[in-house]
């Protein structure tokens, strides 16, 4: 009975010792759940927090508007360039300098390097910027280049200045370039371009062709050569002269083509034709070691363009115009039949528009042509009785197919030329051709004497022979 006791006693012992455990245990358990309420709350709070100033971060940056160079101005006491660029550059960069600039545009430092003043309201800025967070945008942005983690800048900018009713200044940017626009918009506009544009196509001294008669102008003085360069005489009478035109600009680095001759035999060049110079030629016989000089005209002073032919040793053309209006000008035909010694006016040209090529073959037959006209029956033209009368030649029509379409692209008659003892006749483009990059000319044949033609075949322009 004792015993059974005693095992109901341990056995109500044990229950409430498994009891006790039970209400510790749950004891435990609740202090860690709050602990972990309050941390999830606090955390929760601390991204609710951070969520809204993340927000309120990016409203703030959304409202940023950085303003452009152009339009920016700044007021300053004095109208110091120097200072005004300082001040101007200082105010500009602080709207890149505020709280809430994102970190790839927001400056951390800058520095002028220097300040150049170009002209009136106009200086050069040299300056240096450090970003927070340097990215490959930020140097374009800028219009600089990166150097040691610097993004190093140079603007001109023009200001446009105003005066307060205070006394002080207003300084507003109206443009901003880099140095080289700035170069090229003052090289465009001085004049300077087309000073060096001139001198590039008019003075600039050009090689001589490699050719048995050829001439070179070189420190401003014409020779000739009989030997492909080898050796050179000088043609005397100065290049101011030789150059001179009444009509047009002349060119101080090579010779109207055709206005001259260069053999073994007679050697000449034609010139003058102004108010300052009447029309003359300067001649040689024995390859350039003595000269003559005759005037061909004193009534000439507007000559535009004038060619030269001699046949034969002693019969010579020279061919003349002048009064232009407009593209209407007068040709007048003069000849020497004593070697150039004396000159007569002969004859007049067929038609009054701008002459653009004209030759004699032998001592009476010549040829002269003129631009394409619409409407007209033909731009070419030949004499027979040394420039006394002319006749219309027409040459047939030679039609190419380029890119599915046919068209007739030749339509500019150059002199013809003697070949092995026959006739040949090139004939060009224009000056609007296109045709195979407009060079490639069509190649004539006559076996009347020029009075009919017949096409050969299409051949590359010949060298435009210096001399």
């Amino acid at each position: 009975m004792r015993f059974y006791n005693l095992r109901c006693c341990a056995s109500d012992n044990l229950s409430v010792i498994k009891e006790n455990k039970y209400i510790t245990a749950d004891s435990n358990k609740e202090p860690k759940k709050k602990i972990y309420r309050i941390v999830a709350r606090f955390c929760i709070a601390i991204v609710i927090l951070a969520a809204c100033y993340l927000g309120y971060y990016k409203y703030q940056q959304s409202k940023i508007k950085f303003q452009s160079p152009e339009g920016f101005s700044v007021e300053v006491s004095t109208k110091d360039l120097t200072v005004v660029g300082t001040k101007w550059l200082e105010a500009y960069t602080e709207q890149y300098r505020g709280k809430y600039v994102p970190r790839n545009q927001k400056i951390t430092k800058y520095s002028i390097d220097g300040i150049e003043i170009k002209e009136a309201n106009v200086i050069q800025v040299d300056f240096s910027i450090v970003i927070k967070k340097l990215d490959k945008r930020s140097s374009y942005n800028w219009n600089g280049v990166v150097e040691e983690n610097k993004i190093k800048s140079q603007w001109v900018l023009w200001f446009k200045e105003e005066t307060n009713p205070e006394g002080t200044f207003n300084y507003t940017v109206t443009k901003l370039q880099r140095p080289a626009g700035y170069d090229l918009e003052k090289y465009q506009t001085s004049g300077k371009k087309e000073r060096d544009e001139y001198k590039h196509e008019y003075e600039a001294e050009i090689p001589y062709e490699n050719q048995q008669y050829t001439y070179k102008i070189e420190n401003k003085i014409l020779y000739v050569s009989y030997d492909k360069g080898n050796e050179w005489k000088e043609v005397p009478v100065s290049l101011e002269a030789l150059v001179e035109v009444g009509d047009g600009r002349p060119y101080y680095n090579k010779l109207q083509e055709k206005s001259y001759v260069i053999t073994p035999e007679k050697t000449a060049f034609v010139y003058g034709g102004t108010r300052e110079n009447p029309l003359m030629m300067v001649r040689s016989e024995d390859r350039g070691i003595t000269w003559k000089t005759s005037e061909i005209s004193k009534n000439l002073d507007s000559t535009r363009v004038k060619f030269c032919s001699f046949p034969t040793a002693t019969v010579g053309y020279v061919i003349a115009t002048g009064g232009r209006t407009m593209s209407q000008e007068g040709q007048i035909i003069y000849k020497t039949t004593n070697g150039g010694d004396t000159w007569k006016e002969v004859g007049a040209g067929p038609s009054t528009w701008l002459l653009q090529s004209a030759g004699f073959i032998d001592e009476n037959l010549g040829f002269m042509t003129y631009p394409k006209v619409e409407g007209a029956v033909t731009n070419f033209y030949r004499t027979q009785d040394g420039g006394k009368t002319f006749e219309s030649v027409i040459l047939p029509v030679h039609k190419e197919e380029w890119m599915g379409t046919t068209f007739e692209p030749f339509i500019q008659p150059q002199t013809p030329y003697v070949e092995n003892g026959q006739l040949f006749l090139l004939v060009g483009q224009g000056e609007q051709g296109d045709f195979k990059g407009g060079t490639i000319m069509a190649k004539y044949k006559s076996d009347d004497r020029g009075k009919t033609w017949r096409f050969v075949e299409l051949v590359e322009p010949p060298s435009k022979e210096i001399g």
